[in-house]
């Protein structure tokens, strides 16, 4: 017994659209977050105000910037345009304070967490910053 011509050709477009369906979204997760988020609330002072003691313990945030203790760290991102989370318990290896539309033609090499090489610190800052703080400094050299 064969199946009519329509039939089969409904059956094709349903799996066709399963299929893009799938797709669509596996593409839709967002990448796994990088760094450790912070519990900034333990930081609130009166209103919208955080005080911070002025004890030394750098950090370092996915935005690849050093803060001075965990508290700054919280006053300092609070009104970023993006999450920043924080990377690792010490002052960053590489700070990337800022976008430079201009970058020098030194060669030391840097890997991105992207599995791309840098050929210097900053074209690796570049794309940290257009990246908003997604890629990290995976190690240096190249990969």
């Amino acid at each position: 017994m064969s199946l009519p011509p329509s039939l089969i050709i409904t059956m094709k477009s349903l799996t066709v659209f399963a299929i893009f369906a799938l797709v669509a979204t596996a593409w839709a997760d967002p990448p796994p977050a990088i760094g450790r988020e912070v519990d900034c609330s333990s930081y609130k002072g009166k209103g919208s105000q955080i005080a911070c003691p002025r004890h030394l313990q750098p950090i370092c945030g996915t935005d690849h910037n050093t803060y001075s203790n965990e508290c700054m760290f919280c006053a300092q991102t609070l009104n970023k345009e993006f999450e920043v989370r924080k990377l690792q318990d010490t002052a960053c290896d590489i700070e990337c304070t800022k976008y430079s539309d201009i970058c020098t033609m030194d060669y030391r090499p840097l890997c991105g967490s992207d599995g791309k090489s840098y050929s210097n610190k900053c074209l690796f800052c570049n794309a940290v910053v257009k990246s908003r703080g997604t890629i990290f400094l995976a190690k240096h050299g190249q990969c």
